[in-house]
């Protein structure tokens, strides 16, 4: 019974800590918990992908944020998400969630150490079959977010790597299509496809999508708009 009791209170902060998660301490707390209750359990599917999920999501915060040092705190966090995801997808192959966190967290690990470095390391092919596999068993988990990925995974490929802007445009209009009137969506879609029409020559198209998100607060868009002026 006593070996039972740290469980039980990392249970209770696991139900506690959602509430906090709106900002680094919160994110890294849930992150903490959640990796405790996969290590307690390491054949259970959902507490993996749930670690997973958990390390991506303060691991994309502070990407986002641009915390200080980011690449440097996000990294390993990045790093875990993978491991813990890839736990999971190997317990349940049919599982959405295994294959999605895996994808996004090497788009986070990407962010850190370049996308030409995570090629280099061969992530590639986990990345496509990650994304591809969670939007065949489930494009609308995460509020479409496997439809969003695996756009914007053919968008940044490089072109030697494979990019195809039409299967990204593709799927971003879908997105949008099936998810762009939540008011609780993110700025992320207007910048990526702000990004795409202007990386193929639609400027004026390419503002619109900018202007929404840098609207709603997105760094980059409102980088890239000025870049345009």
């Amino acid at each position: 019974m006593k070996r039972l009791l740290p469980l039980v209170i990392v249970l209770i902060l696991a139900a506690l800590v959602p509430a906090l998660a709106e900002d680094a301490a919160g994110l890294k707390a849930k992150y903490d918990a959640a990796v405790k209750l996969a290590i307690a359990a390491p054949q259970d599917y959902e507490l993996n992908w749930k670690a997973a999920e958990a390390a991506r999501r303060y691991g994309d915060f502070l990407v986002t944020e641009e915390s200080p040092r980011w690449k440097d705190a996000a990294r390993p966090l990045a790093k875990e998400g993978m491991k813990y995801a890839e736990i999971a997808f190997k317990l349940n192959a049919n599982g959405v969630e295994g294959w999605y966190w895996y994808a996004c967290s090497v788009g986070t690990y990407s962010d850190c150490v370049s996308i030409i470095t995570a090629l280099a390391e061969g992530l590639k092919g986990k990345t496509q079959k990650g994304f591809e596999n969670s939007y065949k068993f489930d494009k609308t988990y995460d509020g479409g977010g496997p439809i969003l990925g695996l756009g914007r995974f053919w968008q940044v490929l490089p072109g030697i790597a494979g990019q195809d802007r039409k299967k990204a445009e593709i799927l971003l209009n879908e997105y949008i299509a099936l998810e762009g009137s939540r008011p609780d969506v993110g700025s992320s879609v207007w910048y990526y496809r702000g990004q795409l029409y202007k990386d193929t020559g639609r400027a004026a198209d390419a503002k619109i999508d900018l202007q929404k998100a840098a609207a709603m607060g997105n760094k980059n868009a409102i980088r890239l708009l000025a870049e345009m002026k």
